[in-house]
């Protein structure tokens, strides 16, 4: 048997377009671009959260109201101007977006948004009349018809995103998915973006929600990991505490996630900045590539509906995407390769060998006779593999790209195959891309 088996007369149903991204294209006050980029890679998703443009001010609340004292119904009280410009340079990509309703997260010793809502009637309202001047035009606004609307960010994590307690977090969670169902029930609202999705604080928010018939049209949660096994785990840990609490029907987001080799906690301990370059330099690196393009394999049979890379900004840090000039990295590559998959969305089943440690693979069809595989070695052996076609109806003509530590995509070799097998290297880490057509006679 080959490593790696490609049974193209069995289906396995689609593949899910998963490679969306946090923060929009733009960077430094706009000054850095990459919306071309985006448009490239056909990114779908756009969550908002910490954009730095040039701060991570822009979208939240306070940012566009500023004082509660003054009365939410009266659009001389906010200011949507920068707020404007950003989700502009977003949608003029094409994808669609998550608006997180929230504040930053704040690294400061002091902390100064981040607090439970002084009057949960006027941040409701706030929230309301947001979704007005982006979806109907209030305030000289927009018709965007964003429908995904997600309150507050990792309120688990620390006194970082939120110094209240669990049920303040809930209570507030109650109070703007009414107001906003009230306003247009057809919204999706969900929340809470959880940093730590095994604690119980999600158990908590799911047990309050369901006894009180609350509303959940999705459900958000991150996982920042170096082992995309867990990854895997917490989605279906996820899926589980949902359909539990009866909500089977609720859309579960990962909506942050990215390579960490170390623990949050350790990674900004002063003395600590060469372990955060060594990780920051491997998100964008062969090593990022090949982490980001096995978890978007094996985020195919999770239980999982949407997901968000944290992030797509080009920014020196977390973005893995690019640098801080714009320049794209060998992963932003990965997000390339997997939209050509995208347009092979007819998805066949693959078996890799246990003998081919740490190689997954992802393969679909067209429905024109072409057809794609997407095979990422991360820490595997670097040798010669041998990939089967199983079921070919003649010969193909296949195209090889390669992303490693000396390819950015690149076309390597076009070569017919007759006889059903394809030998080809993996580096240690690597994404192959392959892609067929049946050959003319």
């Amino acid at each position: 048997m080959s490593d790696i088996h490609i049974a193209l007369n069995q289906s396995a149903g689609e593949i899910k377009a998963i490679h969306g991204v946090n923060n929009g294209p733009v960077c430094y006050g706009s000054l850095i671009d990459v919306t071309h980029y985006y448009i490239d890679a056909e990114i779908p998703l756009v969550r908002i959260h910490d954009p730095n443009w040039p701060h991570a001010w822009e979208v939240d609340i306070h940012t566009i109201f500023p004082d509660f004292s003054k009365n939410p119904q009266d659009p001389q009280n906010y200011d949507f101007t920068r707020t404007d410009e950003y989700l502009r340079t977003i949608l003029e990509t094409g994808a669609k977006m998550v608006y997180r309703l929230g504040e930053s997260i704040e690294h400061t010793r002091q902390k100064y948004y981040v607090h439970p809502p002084s009057d949960y009637q006027t941040w409701t309202q706030v929230c309301v009349n947001i979704i007005r001047h982006y979806n109907e035009g209030w305030a000289d606004g927009f018709h965007y018809d964003i429908r995904y609307w997600e309150v507050w960010n990792e309120p688990d994590l620390d006194d970082r995103m939120w110094s209240g307690t669990p049920l303040q977090l809930y209570e507030l969670y109650e109070a703007t998915v009414k107001a906003i169902k009230t306003f247009d029930p057809s919204l999706k609202v969900g929340g809470y973006a959880a940093a730590r999705p095994t604690l119980p604080f999600l158990t908590d928010f799911l047990a309050y929600c369901q006894e009180r018939s609350l509303p959940l049209d999705f459900f958000t949660w991150h996982t920042y990991t170096g082992n995309p096994q867990k990854i895997v785990e917490h989605a279906h840990h996820v899926r589980a505490e949902l359909d539990r609490h009866g909500y089977r029907e609720t859309e579960s987001h990962l909506n942050e996630w990215n390579y960490l080799e170390t623990d949050f906690t350790k990674i900004w301990h002063r003395g600590n900045e060469y372990v955060r370059k060594s990780n920051f330099d491997r998100q964008k690196n062969a090593h990022g590539a090949a982490f980001t393009s096995t978890v978007l394999t094996l985020l195919q049979d999770c239980p999982v509906d949407a997901a968000n890379y944290y992030d797509g900004q080009p920014t020196a840090l977390f973005c893995g995407l690019f640098d801080y000039h714009g320049v794209p990295q060998k992963t932003y590559y990965t997000f390339k390769a997997f939209q050509r998959m995208t347009k092979y969305a007819e998805r066949v089943q693959t078996l890799v060998d246990n003998k081919a440690t740490n190689v997954s693979c992802l393969a679909g069809l067209n429905g024109a006779g072409g057809g794609a595989a997407l095979i990422t070695s991360y820490g595997g052996n670097a040798r010669l593999h041998t990939i089967g076609f199983e079921g070919m109806k003649g010969p193909i003509t296949v195209r090889v790209y390669t992303i490693d530590d000396d390819h950015r995509l690149d076309l390597r070799e076009e070569r017919i195959v007759s006889d059903s097998l394809l030998v080809w290297f993996l580096p240690s880490y690597s994404v192959t891309l392959l892609e067929w057509s049946t050959l003319e006679v």
